[in-house]
């Protein structure tokens, strides 16, 4: 999401970083972020989709299991908007993590599923 906070003393952002959700797998509304992109563009500030797909909060449980926080297919739905989002409007995206605990495995997966949706007859 985007705040439109007012930003006092003449100071003037940097930068937007622009969050579709908490969390990575739990679905988001891409039609937010397109027009969050899209005011980024038309102000010329640069901009950079931020998002978290992991967390050391359930302890030491995903780790020691080898399991994702959330279905695989979730990961590939929500990774399926941010790479249209990103071929059509050429912004990063930063990923924190990784299917939950960041392991190599999890990191990997993820990577797995990027390279199927850039493989898959929609981006050819």
């Amino acid at each position: 999401m985007v705040s439109n906070a007012n930003i006092g003393d003449g100071l003037e952002p940097l930068c937007r970083i622009i969050t579709p959700i908490g969390m990575l797998g739990y679905g988001f509304d891409e039609f937010e972020i397109k027009d969050a992109l899209e005011s980024s563009i038309r102000s010329g500030i640069p901009a950079a989709i931020i998002l978290d797909s992991g967390s050391t909060d359930s302890g030491p449980a995903k780790l020691a299991l080898g399991t994702m926080t959330c279905p695989r297919a979730s990961y590939e739905r929500d990774l399926r908007k941010l790479v249209a989002t990103i071929i059509k409007y050429r912004f990063p995206v930063l990923i924190g993590s990784a299917g939950g605990d960041g392991s190599n495995a999890h990191v990997k997966e993820l990577v797995d599923i990027v390279n199927e949706i850039l493989a898959s007859s929609e981006y050819k």
